[in-house]
């Protein structure tokens, strides 16, 4: 049952990940930024947003098939990748307050 449990998470966080890049895509195509140097940082928000949902799912599937290992640098990288995108939306809302 924990597996089962675990495999959902990681599905809740792809799913998560796909709705937050959708949003990030949705304020770059608009131009909410503008040229400023700050205007490529949705575009980025949303690719890594998808990145980390690639790997949600890759992990979730794994763990539906029994593998048990490699948790620690997928944790790491998913970690990082959604503490960038939050930096990033919060020098988003700076720049937009400016």
């Amino acid at each position: 049952m924990a597996t089962e449990r675990t495999a959902l998470a990681w599905r809740r966080t792809a799913i998560s990940a796909i709705a937050s890049a959708a949003l990030f895509t949705k304020v770059a195509a608009e131009g909410g930024i503008g040229w400023r140097p700050t205007g490529l940082l949705p575009l980025g928000a949303a690719a890594v947003m998808m990145l980390v949902a690639v790997i949600a799912v890759a992990r979730s599937r794994s763990l539906h098939r029994g593998a048990h290992r490699g948790t620690a640098p997928l944790l790491l990288l998913v970690s990082a990748g959604v503490a960038a995108v939050g930096v990033a939306a919060m020098a988003m809302v700076l720049a937009h307050r400016a």
